[in-house]
């Protein structure tokens, strides 16, 4: 839920603010209000210790049990020189490389036997190349000695008395023969070698810099809290704050053996008034969700609960399948025994694994959905699957009207006539490859109706949570209602609360034909009492209602995908042959979990930060932010 948060002046003798401070970053409730823009710059060993342990976190690290021998600032220097050297060090075997390749064609030779040959024969020595088949075409002057052919270039050497440039030949200028430079890359390598191994002895220390980090950091944000308190008069000291209304009794202890006091005041226009979450449980794991997309306002009502439900109950129609959700469910328990020291978050989100594994299974046991095997309605199982009840109450709704469906039926599958119960027809509708076609058409059309009524149900809470802000909602929740009692009209369709005998055609298209006009008429009229002439516009949000419901149809259409392409691969397993057959089964199954997590996970979130957000969720909240210890 969302806690209101209080605007409160606190002010005091300046004797107590060090020691007032203190308590309240020990107790974490209080988040005071920074007036001044210019922030505290970070020292420079917080700034030390963020680059340490950043760059230790990209080495694989070692668990060793290890005491310091020398300070935690002197570990992060040294971490920070071991890590600036390789750098250096990275660089410089670059540029080695590349002079390597740059001279190797010149072979190897002695600098010293280079420099005596030019000083006692009196003459100069110079390196040219130029691409290769210009050596033909061209002719070499007789001091000009041709060594070797690389990389499209041919490489020469010239004896002069003095240096000359000769035309379409490039001058290589040699610092180095390749002999030292190879051996000055095997010493660079060598370093490189040592400086990453003591960088990676010093993740060992990871702990005490992590420790020592937020040691400074709590110093940090004490020292910038501690700033804000003005001072009006000498030796009196005033801030103000942001307090929960369920910490004020707990504020009245902290202060009790200080000289300070808190009052109320006004909240500003200009104030932002930061959202306050506080859950438990599976609300939490909600609160978690819900950070994903947007911070709630602090005037919003706290949307976890609901989306802890409504997130796994679209992920579970979307996946429909009772055995992908049991693998789930296996990888969630992995997953709780493989981090079982999980905290916070981490323990969570495999908490989040696993109830979204159980929904799967319980909504893939209804619709009777394992791996896309396709059961018989002879299997008893089938009695049990309440999508299989509706399904028999549908065949049974228009084989007793003998509606234009059932006649419909009748001209595709003469020998249905004869079927006296739902079981019997279905048995009939069977194609050549012996599918149940129309069992199959009649879930597939229960699905979709379904997954509209969903859609519906989901929007008009949506509009319920926030009608009090929002007249006009109730208008649009009379005018969805009478959608789906009329628009079934329209397409000469059947819903499941004709099927179920609840509300019967004759009475369905009337009444939801007049709340269609009625709905669309008081959303009108409470949006002009509550919005003045902008409720002028109100009408138009008849297009935005419908099309939002209708997005919710990807649920049925996701799981539909889902459905063939189990299938699919079973088939084409069954075709191949027991090795090379089991083989397509697995990684095709393998594929289609992964598919349907991405679908679920996507299309699960954003029918709830999309579609239903809109309707009563304001959101730009900032979280509560108190002035506390940090802790690991």
């Amino acid at each position: 839920m969302i806690i209101d948060l209080h605007k409160y002046l606190i002010y005091g003798v300046k004797r107590d603010l060090e020691a007032f401070f203190n308590e309240a970053q020990e107790n974490g409730f209080i988040e005071f209000i920074h007036l001044s823009k210019k922030k505290i710059e970070l020292s420079s060993n917080l700034q030390k210790l963020l680059t340490a342990i950043k760059i230790l976190k990209k080495k694989e690290a070692i668990s060793k049990d290890v005491t310091p021998a020398i300070s935690v600032a002197a570990i992060a220097d040294q971490v920070i020189h071991d890590s600036e050297t390789l750098t250096r060090l990275y660089e410089e075997k670059r540029l080695l490389a590349v002079e390597a390749v740059r001279i190797a064609p010149l072979g190897n030779f002695s600098e010293e036997d280079v420099s005596y040959l030019q000083k006692m024969g009196k003459r100069t020595l110079q390196f040219f190349c130029r691409k290769t088949g210009k050596k033909q075409s061209l002719h070499l002057p007789s001091e000009v000695l041709y060594v070797a052919t690389e990389y499209d270039l041919d490489y020469f050497v010239a004896i002069n008395k003095e240096r000359k440039v000769y035309p379409g030949m490039i001058e290589l200028i040699v610092e180095k023969p390749i002999g030292q430079i190879l051996a000055h890359l095997d010493l660079v390598n060598s370093q490189i070698l040592k400086f990453e191994h003591d960088l990676k002895a010093h993740t060992a220390y990871l702990p005490f810099l992590q420790e020592a980090l937020l040691d400074e950091l709590n110093t940090h944000h004490l020292i910038s809290a501690k700033k804000e308190a003005s001072r009006p008069m000498e030796g009196v000291f005033a801030v103000e704050a942001w307090i929960p209304k369920t910490k004020i009794q707990k504020m009245y202890q902290l202060i009790e053996p200080f000289a300070i006091s808190f009052e109320p005041v006004k909240v500003e226009p200009f104030d932002v008034k930061p959202t306050y979450m506080k859950n438990r449980g599976l609300a939490k794991m909600g609160e978690d969700i819900v950070n994903i997309y947007d911070i709630p306002s602090a005037t919003d009502k706290d949307p976890s609960p609901w989306l802890i439900f409504f997130f796994p109950l679209f992920f579970s129609m979307i996946v429909s399948d009772a055995g992908y959700g049991a693998v789930y469910l296996l990888f969630s328990l992995w997953l709780k025994k493989k981090f079982s020291k999980a905290t916070g978050i981490v323990k969570r989100l495999i908490h989040l694994t696993f109830f979204l594994s159980i929904f799967c299974i319980g909504w893939g046991v209804c619709v009777a959905s394992f791996f896309g095997i396709e059961i018989s309605p002879n299997n008893p199982y089938k009695n049990l699957s309440p999508l299989h009840y509706l399904a028999q109450k549908k065949a049974e709704h228009h084989m007793k009207y003998a509606d234009e469906v059932y006649q419909d039926i009748l001209y595709e599958i003469p020998g249905a006539v004869e079927a006296a119960t739902p079981h019997a027809l279905f048995l009939q509708a069977v194609d050549k490859e012996g599918n149940y076609k129309l069992l199959n058409d009649f879930y597939n059309s229960l699905l979709l109706e379904i997954s509209l009524l969903v859609g519906m149900i989901h929007i008009i809470l949506s509009f319920l949570r926030h009608l009090f802000r929002n007249w006009a909602g109730a208008g649009w929740i009379l005018f969805i209602i009478g959608g789906y009692f009329f628009f079934p009209s329209i397409l000469k369709a059947t819903t499941l609360v004709n099927i179920m005998g609840w509300v019967p055609k004759s009475i369905a298209y009337p009444i939801g034909k007049e709340l269609v006009y009625w709905g669309i008429t008081l959303a009108s009229l409470l949006a002009l009492i509550q919005k003045k002439w902008l409720g002028l516009l109100e009408p138009m949000n008849a297009i935005q209602v419908f099309s939002d419901i209708l997005s919710y149809l990807r649920l049925y259409a996701l799981a539909l995908a889902s459905i063939i392409m189990a299938q699919t691969f079973n088939k084409m397993g069954m075709e191949a042959g027991i090795v090379f057959g089991a083989f397509i089964i697995l990684v095709g199954h393998s594929i289609n979990c992964l598919l349907t997590i991405m679908g679920g996970v996507i299309h699960g979130l954003r029918l709830n930060f999309l579609e239903w957000y809109r309707y009563c969720f304001e959101g730009g909240g900032r979280m509560f932010n108190p002035l506390r210890n940090l802790k690991k």
